[in-house]
């Protein structure tokens, strides 16, 4: 009895080390599955913080209000509004060229001279820069006129206000310039210059053009 108590103990002595191996195995096992989901869970953080959307946007925006407004551009516009006009309706759509002339030797000028065609005729008017890439300015024309059995050539006089708005910018041969436009024409009220009463009439349109 004494005997096969001691190998008892002998054998539980030779067993006690690799139990303790294998807890200890079994410890450091657990604890690597506890801190997988961690590292899993951070490792995407960096790429998010890597991406930067407004930028393109903000270059874009600042290569617009640096452009030089110059050159022709072909028109296509649309009537928004036509009270009393003759010839014209809301919906219609016309085609009409407008050049532009700077006034400054570089870069986007103060001041863009205007050549418009119109329907009958031309228009030339002074441009002002009022923001980077916006411009106004204000002009006027003789429309005829007919009052009893006599047509005035300068029967009614049509003054309007156009704005410019320079949508993207194109290089070219080394200077940044507009590269399309969208722009609007608006006649609050035409004046009868003739002596017969006339009915009020007035008319808008926006356009959008590319440099030609």
């Amino acid at each position: 009895m004494r005997r096969r108590a001691r190998l008892i103990a002998t054998a539980t002595l030779a067993l006690t080390p690799v139990a303790l191996t294998a807890v200890a195995l079994t410890a450091v096992a657990l604890t690597a599955v506890a801190l997988t989901p961690a590292v899993a869970t951070a490792a995407p953080a960096p790429a998010q913080t890597a991406h930067t959307p407004q930028t393109p946007r903000t270059a874009r925006s600042a290569q617009t209000g640096a452009a030089r407004l110059q050159g022709s551009f072909r028109m296509t516009g649309r009537v928004t509004t036509a009270f009393n006009v003759r010839g014209e309706h809301v919906g219609q759509r016309v085609a009409r060229l407008w050049t532009f002339t700077s006034t400054c030797p570089s870069g986007p000028c103060q001041t863009v001279g205007l050549l418009r065609t119109r329907g009958k005729g031309s228009d030339s008017l002074t441009l002002h820069q009022n923001a980077p890439g916006y411009y106004v300015g204000n002009g006027s024309f003789y429309v005829p006129l007919r009052c009893g059995s006599r047509i005035y050539g300068r029967g009614e006089l049509v003054p309007f206000r156009i704005v410019v708005h320079v949508t993207s910018a194109i290089d070219q041969n080394g200077v940044v310039v507009a590269g399309t436009i969208n722009a609007s024409y608006l006649n609050r009220q035409r004046v009868n210059l003739t002596p017969c009463v006339a009915l009020k009439s007035h008319d808008a349109a926006t356009y959008h053009g590319q440099l030609t």
